[in-house]
Order: C-alpha cells, then structure tokens, then sequence
C-alpha cells in the first residue's frame, strides 16, 4: 500500500498517542476504498455529515456530495491512484487533523496534484473523516512532486 509507506515519517509529527496513530487509518482506507471502487467501504470512513469541498483557484469553494462522488468511484473504470507524498498528523482528544499533499494518477497516469486537508472525529466507531478539502496546484507536478516528496 502507497499510502502506508508515508507512516514511517508520520510517527515523528503525531504526538505518541495510539489514538493518533489510528486517526490516519480512514484516510489509508479511503484511497484503498478509490483504488477497489468500493462505494460502501469509501462511504464508512465519513461521518453521517461529512463534508467534501475543493478550493478553487479564485478563492472559492466547490462542495461535492459525498454520497455522489462515492456513487461516481464505485462506477469508475479507470484504475484510480492518490499517493500521498508526506503526511503530517496532529491530534488532540478526539479531533485530529491530516495535511498531505498529494498525486492522483487515473490508469497509471498522471492527472493532478494538491494538497488534502482532513479533520477527524473519533467516534462510537473509531476516526471519522468529518471534513475533507483539497485543492489541485497549477503547475508542473513534476516540481510540485520533487518540492512534496519526503526525504
């Protein structure tokens, strides 16, 4: 898993406690979810009302529905990849938040790159995504990449 080499470096930036350790699993499970098109599983690492939004480039906010864009990776035929070039957590109780930039590749090729930001509640169930923001950077993803990438 892509995902899960980056959290080497994720243990200097969390904390130390196991419940931080945990707070990155629904993000690993949500990429893991895209690459399976698996709608079910993508949709159980969200709260009832989690948020999906993308800022634009002119400072406005896109918001997706999350049950739609689930609906739309369960349909996909292309093989859909993020790969998270760093991760840095913080926790604090039961809030957490994950900051990753990040490259999404469709049939192994390059589409775009960008940064994720994720909020998480611990839950009943464990970590929650409650609200996801991302953004896709206008240049090359080849520096973005290089600039990104951890030691």
């Amino acid at each position: 898993m892509a995902i899960k080499k980056g959290i080497v470096a994720l243990m200097g930036v969390v904390a130390g406690s196991a419940l931080a350790n945990d707070a990155i699993a629904p993000v690993d499970n949500l990429f893991d979810a895209m690459r399976d098109h698996d709608e079910q599983k993508l949709l159980l690492q969200f709260t009832a009302d989690a948020v999906l939004q993308r800022a634009k480039n002119d400072g406005s906010t896109q918001t997706t529905d999350i049950r739609k864009f689930a609906k739309a990776i369960g349909q996909a035929n292309a093989f859909l990849d993020e790969k998270l070039l760093s991760v840095s957590v913080h926790q604090s109780g039961n809030l957490a938040s994950v900051w990753t930039p990040y490259v999404f590749y469709r049939d192994s090729e390059l589409s775009h790159c960008g940064v994720n930001s994720f909020q998480l509640i611990h839950t009943a169930e464990g970590w929650k995504i409650h609200y996801l923001i991302d953004n896709v950077f206008t240049g090359s993803c080849d520096d973005f990449i290089a600039t990104h990438s951890s030691p």
